[in-house]
C-alpha cells in the first residue's frame, strides 16, 4: 500500500525549506501584511480592544507627560497628575513611560504612537518566533508558526492596543528564544543572555512567570540531571537574574 505521507526527509525537502528565496520572499510578505492590517485606521479611538484596560495605560501616560510639561497651564498639570496617581500600578508603566516620552518629542498627544510601539513590539517577537520554530522544524514550521503569529485576527486587534501585553509576549519569546541558545550551546555569555531575558519578561509583567518557569525547568531537566542542576554555577545564576529584577522593583 503506498504510503499517504512521505517521510520527515520528503517533507523537508518541499516548500520553504526546499528554496530560501521563497522563506525570504515569505517571510518578508508575511511582515509586509502583519503591519499593513495594523496600521489600518490607525489613528480610531482606541476603543477597538479593552478600552477600559487601554485608558488605564493612557491615563498613566497623560499624567507622566504633563507632570514637566511647562507649556501647560497648572490646574492642568495637577489634573493629570492626580489622575495618574489615582490609578492602581499594576506592573512598571514602561510602555506607559514610552508613550510619554514620544509625546514630548511630537510635542502633542497622539494616542496613535502607543499604537505604533505596541505593533513593532508584536513585530519583533514575531521575528523571534520565527527562529525559534525554524530551529525546531525547519523554514516550513517558521513560516507558519510567523503566519499564524501575525495574522491571527485576534492578535491583530490586541497587539496594536496600548497595554503592556505586546511588550510582554516579544519578552517572554524573546526569553524562550535565549533558553533555546543556551540549550544548545550552553555556555556563560548564553547563561546570562537567557536569564537576562527572561528576567526582563517578567518585569515587564509578573504573569510572565507562568510562561518563563515552565520552558526554563523543560529545559534544563531535559538536559541534566536534578542533582546536576542543583550543582551547576550557570543554573544558579539564570535563576537569579529571571528573580532579580521583578523582586528589585
Amino acid at each position: 500500500m503506498a504510503q499517504a505521507y512521505g517521510s520527515p526527509e520528503e517533507v523537508r525537502s518541499i516548500l520553504f525549506d526546499r528554496s530560501r528565496v521563497w522563506t525570504v520572499i515569505a517571510v518578508a510578505l508575511l511582515f509586509a501584511l502583519g503591519l499593513g492590517i495594523r496600521l489600518y485606521d490607525l489613528t480610531d479611538p482606541p476603543l477597538d480592544f479593552h478600552p477600559t484596560r487601554q485608558l488605564h495605560s493612557m491615563m498613566i501616560a497623560r499624567g507622566i507627560y504633563y507632570e514637566n510639561l511647562e507649556s501647560a497651564p497648572q490646574w492642568q498639570r495637577d489634573l493629570a497628575v492626580s489622575q495618574w496617581k489615582a490609578e492602581m500600578l499594576l506592573e512598571p508603566p514602561i510602555v506607559e513611560n514610552l508613550a510619554a516620552l514620544s509625546w514630548r518629542i511630537a510635542g502633542a498627544e497622539y494616542l496613535w504612537l502607543p499604537r505604533i510601539f505596541s505593533i513593532l513590539f508584536w513585530l519583533i517577537g514575531a521575528g523571534f518566533l520565527y527562529w525559534i520554530a525554524r530551529d525546531l522544524t525547519g523554514a516550513n514550521g517558521g513560516v507558519i508558526a510567523l503566519a499564524y503569529m501575525l495574522l491571527l485576527p485576534y492578535a491583530a486587534i490586541a497587539s496594536r492596543s496600548f497595554q503592556p501585553e505586546p511588550l510582554m509576549i516579544t519578552s517572554i519569546i524573546a526569553a524562550w528564544w535565549g533558553m533555546l541558545r543556551w540549550y544548545r550551546r550552553p555556555t556563560w555569555k548564553r547563561a546570562l543572555i537567557a536569564g537576562g531575558l527572561a528576567g526582563w519578561a517578567i518585569f515587564v509583567k509578573s504573569v510572565a512567570i507562568f510562561f518563563i518557569a515552565p520552558a526554563w525547568l523543560g529545559l534544563i531537566l531535559g538536559s541534566m540531571t536534578l542533582g546536576a542542576a542543583l550543582r551547576s554555577k550557570q543554573v544558579w545564576v539564570m535563576a537569579l537574574l529571571t528573580v532579580i529584577p521583578y523582586a528589585i522593583y
